[in-house]
């Protein structure tokens, strides 16, 4: 789990400060004092972030804003938001927990209540991903047994049929050859998609820029 928190805040003093501390609790921290920067960094392709510190009120684009956008591609359990305001911006809290904002810390920061709510929204992050996981991998455990057994079938008939051929002389031996090859090559990835469905665990490699596929040894 990525322990590294993007903390958008146009107060260079109080982000720096707050900045260190966090880092010697083990953190690492990355610093944006520009709401449409940072806003730029959380919606990049690449997401290296664990979690974002959102000041509420930043002059060029307010964190209110900014979460409203990232809230469009990325979910609360996918990418928490902590709220950092003053007590006098109340009102802008209950919106942006409304909006999707995980929790909030008022200042002046206490750290160590500050560590506690980054800790607890990245162990429920961890469980989310967890279980999202867990479902994930029955989905396709079920998928590889359906598949399984409807590839399984056709097989059958196929090396039935070309067995009968081959006994009637209605096969030249180069084609059956070729053509038994195939079946066999299909046959034993089968079995092998067969066994994934007893792994605890599902790996995946690239099958094209966008998409992956499950990874067959």
């Amino acid at each position: 789990m990525s322990r590294k928190i993007l903390l958008i805040d146009d107060d260079m003093v109080l982000s720096r400060t707050t900045a260190k501390r966090l880092e010697k609790r083990g953190y690492i921290v990355e610093l944006c004092h520009s709401g449409k920067e940072g806003l730029e960094k959380v919606l990049s392709e690449e997401l290296p972030y664990g979690l974002i510190l959102l000041d509420v009120k930043i002059p060029d684009l307010d964190g209110i804003e900014i979460l409203s956008e990232i809230r469009k591609t990325h979910e609360k359990n996918h990418l928490p938001v902590i709220m950092v305001s003053s007590m006098e911006e109340q009102e802008d809290i209950v919106k942006a927990l409304e909006l999707g904002a995980n929790d909030y810390v008022t200042k002046p920061i206490v750290i160590d209540i500050l560590v506690a709510r980054i800790e607890t929204q990245l162990d429920i992050k961890n469980l989310a991903i967890e279980y999202a996981n867990n479902k994930e991998f029955s989905a396709i455990t079920a998928m590889i047994a359906t598949y399984n057994h409807e590839i399984n079938n056709p097989l059958a008939i196929a090396f039935g049929t070309l067995d009968a051929l081959a006994r009637k002389n209605e096969i030249s031996e180069e084609s059956f050859e070729k053509i038994e090859t195939a079946l066999e090559r299909i046959n034993v990835i089968v079995k092998k998609i067969g066994e994934l469905s007893n792994k605890k665990k599902v790996d995946f490699e690239s099958y094209t820029q966008k998409s992956k596929m499950v990874k067959v040894d």
